[in-house]
Parts: structure tokens; C-alpha cells; sequence
């Protein structure tokens, strides 16, 4: 991972990770498919999970039958995690990720992750794939309950000295557009990810299929 800060004038761009640069849908649904089977509760399609996935978790967990009256979030969020990392080896990067990153660094983009997962899960993930030296820095959350991006954001912004006016974040979640606009940076949505197209296509949101059609927007953008 590289270091050092946005100059003066440098565009960035702050990728969302899961369901953005990493295809991990499939893994998700079936991870709290079981844990709704347990419980009696319904199961969820590939349909339905895009339509009700949110942020912050223990509100779409409560959305979706969750009673944490009766048990813990803090248990349910760990055991859906050792669900999820036991399961990872069946995730993927998303088509064209490390041709994309590359096409637009080319271009003199700098690039930055901003996730809600946690920090060292985060870094341990990406290492993976071998795409950690596209990186200028990786932000992940300090914890493991996924509350949200905001704060972290904030965070990744003071530390690299980015300017709203030549960053854009791309992400998969109404969420990253709601941390976009509290950043005051451009944001795309790309609609292969953890919520719908329908879902991501409002008050003007630019909506893309993939990260070929998100690359091609950014170059219009800036």
C-alpha cells in the first residue's frame, strides 16, 4: 500500500469494497439465510436481499425478522462473520476490477478504500486478490457492527488531505451516497451489488451496471 496525500489538484477516487470492487453477494445471502432458517424466519432470494439491505445492519437485521429484545446484536454480528470468512474462498473480485484500477491510475486517479468492515479484516481481504498496491490508503471501520461509513470517511479525508472537488466515491449502497454528500464529493452507484438499481436510481443518483460503465463515467466527470 502506498502512502502520502492528495496535491494539490490530484483527483482521487474512494471505492467502496464489498459489493463494489468484491463480489461477495451470494456469500452474504447465504450467510444470513442460515441464521433466518434457525429462527423460523424467511428466507431470502437474491431479489429480495436487494431490496431490503441497508445500513446500519442492526436495522436491516431488525427488518428482517431479528429480535434483539430476545438476543444479542453483538453475538448475531460475530457469528455472521465467522459465517461469512469461513465462507469467503467463494468470493470474487468484480469483473474488470484490476483492469479498471489500473486503466485510471493510468489517467492520474488516486485510489482509496473506505468500507464498513473491519480494519484488519479489511486489509487481510484485499491481500488476498493482490490489489492492495493500487491503494493510497485502506479505511475500514474500528469495530465489527457495521454502523456505518461517515465517521471513517471523515477520518481517511484529514489524514490524505483530499479536496471534495476532485474526489469521487463509487459504491453499491444509498448509504455511500449519503456519506458522499456529507463529504461533499461526486458519487456513482454502481447496481451489480447489495441493493437494486430501483433502490439506487433516485433523486438523480448516477446509477451504473458495472465498473467498465463506472470508469467511463468518472472520465466524463472529471
Amino acid at each position: 500500500m502506498k502512502t502520502g496525500g492528495n496535491k494539490s489538484g490530484k483527483k482521487a477516487l474512494i471505492w467502496d469494497w464489498n459489493g463494489t470492487l468484491l463480489d461477495d453477494l451470494d456469500i452474504c445471502i447465504n450467510g444470513i439465510n442460515t441464521y433466518l432458517k434457525e429462527r423460523n424466519l424467511n428466507l431470502m432470494t437474491r431479489n429480495s436481499y436487494r431490496e431490503v439491505f441497508d445500513f446500519p445492519i442492526r436495522d436491516y437485521y431488525t427488518k428482517i425478522g431479528f429480535d434483539f429484545e430476545k438476543e444479542d446484536f453483538n453475538g448475531l454480528s460475530v457469528k455472521f462473520l465467522e459465517t461469512y470468512f469461513k465462507n469467503f474462498k467463494q468470493t470474487k473480485l468484480a469483473e474488470n476490477t484490476r483492469e479498471v484500477l489500473s486503466h485510471l491510475q493510468k489517467k492520474g486517479f488516486r485510489h482509496y478504500i473506505l468500507s464498513a468492515m473491519g480494519q484488519k479484516d479489511l486489509e487481510n481481504s484485499i491481500r488476498i486478490f493482490g490489489i492492495e498496491s493500487f491503494f493510497e490508503s485502506i479505511r475500514g471501520a474500528g469495530d465489527i457492527l457495521a454502523s456505518g461509513k461517515l465517521d471513517y470517511g471523515r477520518i481517511l479525508f484529514e489524514k490524505e488531505n483530499l479536496q471534495p472537488e476532485y474526489t469521487c466515491l463509487i459504491g453499491d449502497t444509498l448509504h455511500d451516497k449519503e456519506v458522499a454528500d456529507q463529504l461533499g464529493v461526486k458519487c456513482i452507484l454502481i447496481s451489480a451489488g447489495h441493493q437494486s438499481s430501483k433502490r439506487l436510481a433516485v433523486n438523480n443518483n448516477i446509477v451504473v451496471e458495472n465498473l467498465k460503465e463506472a470508469s467511463r463515467k468518472i472520465l466524463e466527470i472529471f
